[in-house]
């Protein structure tokens, strides 16, 4: 596979021919990463450094930037260089929401703004990307109603995401040279709905080679007590979650932060942020199950063709654990022993 490999100011500068590995992975919720070894050569040395950016010859908008290099010397086994590298999203971890920002609306909308005013188009031109833009989905109806200062944009907008099962990505524009932010849904595949061919990776199908399943509750957290702005008796709280007895898993979170502005913000809109910090927080400790599978590539479905990253998919291993599943990670490792895709199942409940 050829790797094009890309300056800051998105100008190709050379290619890789020759690699001995590459493991990329790209992730529907948080940012992907990739780890590229190849020959220690002077032209590879030369061009894999921090921040130039790498894309494949299959997918020209999906390009990771370079974060780290490794050079190890080995007399047997020869000279090489590792490049680790995460993709376009983490563009957003270079920025804090700078001022107080009171969000309430569609989801996107406010996703969309908190991008215009920390990197798109903020008050201060220092902090302006001018080369990273959006681009509108419009098919969004959840709606949001948070405060945020100082948290990192990146964070947040992956809190957000999570919180309402919405991917995202950034892209690139090779073209126009632009960095392109979008919000996306995956499409359901699994038995729960009949508009979409299924999409089943099971044993039966012979398409599952190995799998992984795992489930833990060890940090599970069902209802939060959610403390806002004053002192002593005078401090807001509420509460969010309903579970009782034993089924109830407690978590206490200090929002102190966030701020009414002295009655500038009403007590019912001021609660309802609250409320929404602590569902967007208790998504930090829900029960994690997850199916890890190598998959057979081609024989019943082509991915980014068949299933996509964030599409929900059946899943059945050989003792029948079966559920419809979000495809949240999809990790292809390319080396001399040919191509393996393994994706990572989220179940749904």
């Amino acid at each position: 596979m050829l790797l094009y490999v890309l300056n800051s100011s998105l100008d190709v500068i050379d290619i890789i021919e020759n690699t001995k590995s590459i493991i990329w992975v790209n992730r529907y919720y948080e940012a992907g990463d990739c780890e590229i070894y190849v020959p220690a050569t002077d032209k590879h040395i030369d061009i894999l450094v921090k921040d130039n950016i790498i894309v494949r010859e299959d997918d020209y908008t999906n390009a990771m930037i370079i974060t780290s290099v490794q050079v190890a010397t080995d007399v047997e086994n020869g000279n090489t260089i590792l490049a680790v590298g995460q993709c376009l999203k983490s563009i957003l971890k270079r920025r804090i929401i700078w001022n107080q920002t009171n969000l309430n609306g569609n989801i996107e909308d406010c996703i969309i703004r908190l991008l215009n005013e920390n990197i798109i188009n903020p008050s201060d031109d220092s902090r302006k990307i001018d080369n990273f833009t959006f681009e509108l989905n419009g098919g969004f109806t959840d709606t949001v109603s948070i405060q945020y200062t100082g948290d990192n944009l990146y964070e947040v907008v992956v809190a957000l995401c999570q919180r309402y099962g919405i991917g995202f990505d950034v892209l690139l524009d090779l073209d126009k040279k632009i960095y392109i932010f979008k919000l996306y849904s995956g499409t359901d595949r699994s038995y729960n709905q009949t508009a979409n061919p299924f999409v089943i990776f099971s044993n039966e199908f012979e398409n599952l080679l190995t799998t992984t399943y795992s489930i833990s509750k060890a940090n599970y957290k069902n209802v939060a007590k959610v403390a806002g702005e004053g002192e002593g008796i005078s401090r807001k709280y509420v509460t969010v979650g309903t579970a009782t007895g034993m089924d109830r898993y407690e978590l206490y979170i200090d929002s102190r932060n966030s701020s009414s502005n002295e009655g500038e913000i009403t007590d019912d809109e001021y609660n309802q942020m609250l409320q929404e910090e602590g569902l967007e927080e208790l998504t930090n400790y829900e029960i994690l199950e997850q199916y890890e599978g190598d998959v057979e590539t081609g024989l019943n479905y082509i991915i980014n063709e068949d299933y996509f990253l964030g599409d929900v998919v059946e899943v059945v291993n050989e003792y029948g654990m079966e559920a419809n599943s979000r495809i949240i990670e999809v990790m292809e490792s390319v080396d001399e022993n040919g191509t393996h895709i393994i994706p990572t199942f989220s179940a749904l409940y």
